[in-house]
């Protein structure tokens, strides 16, 4: 019997601070909701380094010159081994360039257009009013 009386008293009491729990905390705020308009301020990046390229050798290579251009390619590069390309095949090597260039030309284009576009606009000082 006791034990029945002591956990009445005991859920009474938790009861009781679960219900007053609340009620002890301070009164909520009011939240005022405002609209600010802010600019986005998105920072440009820096733009790569400029492509560095290297020289390159290039043999012109016919049947009148070939032992000659054999013996000195070996002797200054040691194994004996070119690569061969048609004026055809070079013309379109030439186009594939150009292609490539316009490529890259078109891409800074379009970097400059949206850096431009998410750049900071400058504020207007107001004008003066003549009287």
């Amino acid at each position: 019997m006791e034990r029945n009386g002591y956990l009445r008293v005991l859920s009474l009491t938790l009861l009781c601070l679960l219900l007053s729990n609340c009620s002890s905390w301070p009164k909520l705020k009011q939240i005022e909701v405002q609209t600010v308009e802010v600019d986005r301020v998105i920072p440009t990046q820096l733009r790569p380094q400029p492509i560095n390229l290297h020289d390159i050798t290039w043999f012109v290579v016919t049947d009148q010159n070939f032992k000659d251009f054999k013996a000195r390619y070996t002797k200054q590069n040691g194994e004996f081994l070119f690569y061969a390309i048609s004026v055809r095949d070079y013309e379109t090597l030439a186009l594939n360039m150009a292609e490539i260039k316009r490529y890259i030309d078109q891409q800074k284009q379009l970097i400059v257009y949206y850096e431009k576009a998410v750049a900071p606009k400058p504020k207007k000082a107001p004008v003066p009013k003549k009287k």
